[in-house]
């Protein structure tokens, strides 16, 4: 019969995997993120030598649609997997400990599908916003406003109004 020392050194064993398998990969999906982000930089600034897909300056079309969902999304997972790995160690551990127990439990993995899956979702959103301020020509293909009162009203909706603290989003 084990005691529960046993079962102490053994949860405990598995939750040092489980925290590697999550910083690891974690870490590998922000560095694939990165890696195609910077190529994107570089490229942008050698177009002589790389035939960058990018999207037309006139009306978008599907593929660039596509184009610009892929950069979003990318870039969001890039950016925000990296900063939820407290949160998924914190989960690996919850549904390790459940498992050992015999109690109900959610896989790592369905956490993390939902995490990038809302991530995703938001990068539609704003592809669609672009798109619709690119239809509009309120924002350059280089995605600059066109237009002092956008330029104005993103700054207020960003930033709020003076004197005003509740309606800030940064």
């Amino acid at each position: 019969m084990r005691s529960a020392v046993h079962d102490d050194i053994a949860l405990a064993k598995l939750l040092r995997q489980d925290h590697a398998i999550v910083v690891v990969g974690a870490s590998a999906i922000a560095l694939l993120g990165w890696t195609y982000l910077f190529y994107q930089g570089w490229a942008m600034r050698h177009m002589e030598l790389v035939a960058m897909a990018m999207p037309s300056t006139g009306a978008w079309g599907p593929v660039d649609l596509l184009l610009v969902f892929a950069m979003w999304a990318v870039m969001m997972v890039a950016m925000m997997v990296p900063s939820a790995t407290p949160m998924l160690l914190a989960f690996a551990a919850i549904s390790r400990s459940r498992c050992a127990q015999g109690r109900a439990f959610v896989p790592l993995w369905v956490f993390l599908a939902g995490y990038l899956v809302l991530w995703t979702a938001f990068s539609l959103a704003a592809t669609l916003a672009q798109w619709g301020l690119h239809s509009l020509a309120l924002i350059s293909p280089m995605m600059v406003a066109t237009s002092p009162l956008l330029g104005s009203l993103l700054l207020i909706a960003g930033r709020g109004l003076p004197g005003r603290r509740s309606n800030r989003l940064v």
